[in-house]
């Protein structure tokens, strides 16, 4: 209900001409028959009836039941036009949990303004508090009043579990999983739909029996309505009997209850239009007025106590709730004096106008907090779009990334929850960012990985080939064909070292098989390959130990790139820049053993072909000699 409807302006109603007719028609009856005409009394014309609820009082004095009847024409449920909905602007689930099949969207004001106090009650509390106030509501709070605050609690939940499972899910794709086989099982979801399907299976028994009950009220108040009849058309005027056989009538007819929708218009129009003829009969009767005024100035001064005592409280949806109650009480109320009426209005009014104003700084305190929450996503959002806008080429920098872009998840959801469009608005741009990015990033391992899996296979290939060259006795065309694997095997490409090495070993393996054939069919020259081989290993080992040098380094450096905001004194800091130190001589101290070793290499070379020229020297002496 809006805050206009909430207080309406009584001293602008159609209550004053009520109460100026009334004092008329004492007033003719007051006088001598020869000083006033029955032309010269106000005529009571038929009220016009409508299925809306009236926003001021009524056009002539009536009792509450008077007023409720027709309240009731307007606000009877129905099995068909009743809600289990309340709109919102949180996207809901699958029709199979949410029972959309059961609800509308045909909520009135007064509903969306509790579904939403009760929204912003339920907003800040955890899921387990939320899980224990459903069923607390499904066992203590009556079924007619649990749907609105039951939605509420759905509401605030189901964006909840939708941002989990979106967030497993893209885990589960980035690990490499697909789509299809995605299942995320969540205990709270299903908690919940236990306890709300309880709620909808008792809602609907209860609006069984509440279309059987309004059967039996239809009948029941047709019987009233033939026994209100009876005094209206009376000709006779109301007298103390008849009032309080009116009042009883009045009584059972607010106690039986609503009645069917498509009964209701007709029935109501009929039974108020017979209230309005006998109090047309009643304005004529001075003490049996007085004696209604001074009833209905007790009940008011009754609500306006109620609602004076809970103004002190603060704001909540449960204290929204007695507002709206007090309200809808206070327009059933009939006509009080004229003297008491602006009076009595002003207090209510008053206690009324407290409670809105705590409501409207409640929202205020609400709406600030949410708009900063806001302004922080919104940098956030900003920065995954830019990181995802980048790109990292390299694993390492891919790997820096994908920790940036994790972090920023996390800061996302320690900034709080927000509600409203711009809320939804920065979530999506946030998925969208974020699905992006990881796309982006599946993309390129995928490419790595099949450049890796192509690698190893041509690795292998050339394993089955050295092999198969591991039994040739042609030894000098099958030295070359081995030493081509090698060669091919340089540039086959990148494959982790754990594949790696088992390939590697079985190429050595294949490729030491034939060399030391080789040498124990050649004597002298297997010595000699022997050397070349401890060589050869010697300078792979020695290079091997440098490359490995220089990554532990590069990745000591990288790893700097974290601390670059950080204190240089810190102590993680200078641990972590001696670690680099220490690599970095490490590295040099490789890099002078590898340079060491190839230089004894080529010296030993040198003074090899030195003595080959001299042993050739030497035997074209003996053999210039011999001649």
């Amino acid at each position: 209900m809006a805050e206009k409807d909430l207080l309406p302006l009584e001293g602008n109603t159609n209550e004053e001409a009520a109460n100026e007719a009334v004092q008329s028609a004492q007033e003719a009856t007051q006088t001598p028959d020869n000083e006033a005409t029955p032309a010269d009394a106000p005529e009571s014309a038929e009220p016009e009836l409508t299925s809306e609820t009236p926003e001021s009082e009524s056009d002539t004095p009536v009792v509450p039941a008077a007023e409720e009847a027709v309240e009731e024409a307007a606000s009877a449920p129905s099995s068909e036009t009743e809600s289990d909905e309340i709109p919102t602007e949180t996207p809901s689930s699958s029709s199979s949990e949410t029972g959309s099949e059961d609800e509308s969207d045909d909520a009135n004001d007064e509903e969306k303004e509790e579904h939403e106090d009760h929204t912003a009650d339920y907003a800040e509390k955890e899921t387990d508090e939320l899980l224990a106030e459903a069923k607390r509501i499904l066992n203590e709070v009556s079924i007619e009043q649990a749907r609105v605050p039951m939605l509420a609690i759905k509401d605030v939940l189901m964006p909840r579990w939708e941002e989990e499972r979106a967030g497993a899910l893209e885990r589960f794709i980035e690990e490499g999983g697909n789509a299809i086989d995605f299942h995320y099982e969540q205990p709270s979801r299903e908690a919940f739909y236990q306890t709300f399907n309880e709620f909808k299976k008792r809602r609907s028994a209860w609006k069984a029996d509440l279309a059987n009950q309004m059967s039996v009220n239809l009948d029941l108040k047709k019987a009233l309505l033939d026994e209100i009849k009876k005094l209206a058309e009376s000709d006779d005027l109301p007298t103390g009997q008849t009032y309080n056989e009116f009042k009883r009538i009045n009584d059972r007819w607010k106690d039986v209850g609503h009645v069917p929708n498509d009964e209701a218009r007709d029935l109501y129009a009929s039974y108020r239009f017979f209230v309005d003829r006998f109090y047309d009969n009643l304005r004529l009767s001075q003490e049996l007025r007085d004696l209604d005024y001074k009833h209905n100035k007790e009940i008011k001064e009754g609500l306006i106590a109620e609602i004076q005592a809970i103004s002190g409280k603060d704001w909540s949806a449960a204290i929204g709730k007695d507002l709206q109650r007090l309200h809808a009480a206070w327009k059933e109320v009939g006509p009080v004096a004229l003297e008491d009426k602006e009076t009595l209005w002003d207090q209510f009014r008053e206690a009324s106008n407290i409670l809105h104003e705590k409501r409207r700084a409640k929202q205020d305190v609400a709406k600030a907090a949410n708009d900063a929450r806001l302004t922080q996503k919104e940098a956030l959002v900003a920065e995954l779009e830019a990181l995802a806008a980048e790109g990292a080429g390299e694993h390492g920098n891919w790997q820096k990334m994908t920790e940036k872009a994790k972090s920023l998840r996390e800061a996302m959801a320690k900034v709080g929850r927000t509600f409203g469009g711009p809320s939804d608005v920065l979530w999506d741009r946030f998925k969208k960012a974020e699905k992006a990015f990881f796309k982006e990033r599946n993309t390129f391992y995928k490419g790595r990985k099949n450049a890796i899996k192509e690698a190893l296979e041509a690795k292998y290939a050339l394993v089955e080939q050295a092999e198969a060259m591991a039994t040739r006795t042609d030894w000098a065309e099958a030295s070359k064909d081995l030493k081509r694997l090698q060669a091919e095997w340089k540039k086959t490409g990148f494959v982790p070292r754990k594949d790696s090495d088992k390939a590697w070993n079985k190429f050595r393996a294949a490729c030491n098989t034939f060399f030391d054939a080789m040498r124990n069919e050649q004597g002298e020259a297997r010595a000699t390959q022997k050397a070349d081989r401890q060589k050869y290993e010697k300078t792979m080992n020695s290079r091997q130990t440098v490359e490995q040098a220089r990554k532990e380094l590069s990745q000591l450096e990288n790893n700097m790139g974290f601390f670059t905001y950080a204190d240089p004194k810190s102590p993680i800091v200078q641990d972590a820049m001696k670690k680099v130190e220490a690599a970095r001589k490490n590295l040099e101290k490789a890099e002078a053993a590898h340079d060491a070793l190839r230089k004894a290499q080529r010296d030993a070379a040198k003074q090899a072909e030195a003595a080959a020229a001299a042993d050739a020297a030497s035997a074209e002496s003996s053999e210039e000699a011999e001649a």
